[in-house]
């Protein structure tokens, strides 16, 4: 009898357990991801742009030199001698098979993004908009802003000097089932100055 009990009582436990693990796997994210709120300054001049291109939420990969890839500082002569260096993208986004493209709302100025990634390193996360007759790949997106920690502030995360100084997107690593929440701003008015100077 006390056996019976004894087994019957250790049945129960293990019963709980895999209830109690069930349901701690439950609450776990299923999913890698970034997500959160970016406000857009200027979003009014959007409405003259969105027949022309679209606005993406774009994340870039590690940063390398060799093979290029990902957003970081590249230095002077790296690409020639007369080449001055800076801080920009080299090589296409992470997802730029399969962007996060927003919509257009009118007088809206803050959007929802979400997007799912494998786990590892990120050097960028970015909001640029993509002309549709620029034939340049380094002149078809206006980056309108960049996560860099300040979420009250606009960077385009470029360093070309002397004419184009903004302080540099963080980089970021994100672990298999972690979710991450980044906000920031940026500004649609920057399609103007990027496209009348970039050739």
């Amino acid at each position: 009898m006390k056996n019976r009990f004894f087994f019957g009582f250790m049945a129960l436990l293990l019963t709980s357990a895999i209830t109690l693990n069930s349901c701690k796997d439950d609450d776990q994210p299923k999913t890698t991801k970034v997500s959160g709120t970016i406000t857009i300054d200027n979003v009014d001049q959007w409405a003259t742009w969105q027949d022309s291109g679209v606005l993406e939420v774009t994340v870039f990969p590690a940063f390398s030199l060799d093979p290029p890839s990902g957003w970081g500082t590249v230095p002077a002569g790296t690409f020639g001698p007369n080449d001055p260096g800076g801080t920009y993208p080299l090589g296409a986004p992470y997802n730029s098979q399969n962007p996060f493209i927003l919509q257009y709302k009118a007088g809206q100025t803050q959007y929802e993004y979400d997007i799912e990634l494998e786990p590892g390193t990120y050097s960028a996360l970015a909001i640029g908009f993509r002309k549709d007759d620029v034939t340049s790949a380094t002149c078809k997106t206006a980056t309108l802003g960049v996560y860099y920690g300040n979420e009250n502030a606009v960077s385009h995360g470029i360093v070309i000097p002397p004419f184009l100084v903004y302080p540099a997107p963080l980089s970021f690593e994100i672990k298999e089932q972690e979710q991450k929440e980044f906000n920031f701003k940026a500004d649609f008015s920057f399609v103007n100055i990027w496209y009348s100077s970039c050739q």
